[in-house]
């Protein structure tokens, strides 16, 4: 039986991305990705000629990297 492909956009195409896509889907300028790439921080990428291209991988580990885990318990740090 054949299994029906999944179209939602989290599944991983392999298709490298361009930094309007990694933008949006960070929720940043594509100049923000630029000053990311010449201070070297930000998701890895690869340069083809003058063309920039992110690998999902990549953008998926930043991601991950950066995420902000929030413990409610630790709440009230201030002492009285």
């Amino acid at each position: 039986m054949a299994r029906a492909a999944d179209t939602s956009p989290d599944v991983l195409s392999g298709a490298p991305l361009s930094p309007a896509q990694v933008a949006q889907r960070l929720g940043v300028t594509e100049n923000a990705l630029a000053i990311w790439r010449y201070y070297r921080r930000g998701p890895s990428y690869r340069k083809f000629g003058r063309s920039v291209r992110y690998d999902e991988q990549a953008v998926l580990a930043f991601e991950a990297a950066n995420e902000q885990i929030c413990n409610p318990e630790i709440r009230n740090l201030r002492r009285r």
